[in-house]
């Protein structure tokens, strides 16, 4: 295998991984984590209050996550319908509701329950 194709490769493997879904929606999370613990540690070292006591007191992670989860998947997701009749799982490309391939074809469809994007007035 020439060094120019494994480049190329290389180059793909890396590009794909930080397009998909599922890496957007676990970096939003981790910088959410961190940031929280950061500003949770500074007001108890302000205060001297115990983290952990504040942290099992108002920790709702599990919303926080599923927040993200949810506006990724209504804001970035493509709205094509897939052979197995599940969404498509890749990023809108272009400012369309669609990835590249459900731009040329949506051969299954596209999902309808949807709300547009809608401008806001300014």
């Amino acid at each position: 295998m020439g060094y120019k194709r494994l480049k190329i490769i290389v180059y793909n493997s890396f590009y794909m991984k930080y397009k998909s879904i599922n890496f957007i929606t676990n970096y939003l999370i981790d910088i959410t984590h961190k940031e929280c613990d950061t500003i949770i540690k500074q007001i108890c070292d302000d205060k001297c209050i115990d983290p952990e006591m504040i942290k099992k007191k108002y920790d709702n992670s599990d919303q926080i996550c599923h927040d993200i989860k949810k506006t990724l998947d209504t804001e970035i997701r493509c709205l094509g319908i897939i052979k197995s009749g599940s969404q498509c799982a890749r990023t809108r490309k272009n400012n369309s509701d669609f990835c590249l391939i459900h731009q040329k074809s949506l051969k299954f469809g596209k999902k309808h329950n949807f709300q547009p994007k809608v401008d806001s007035p300014e």
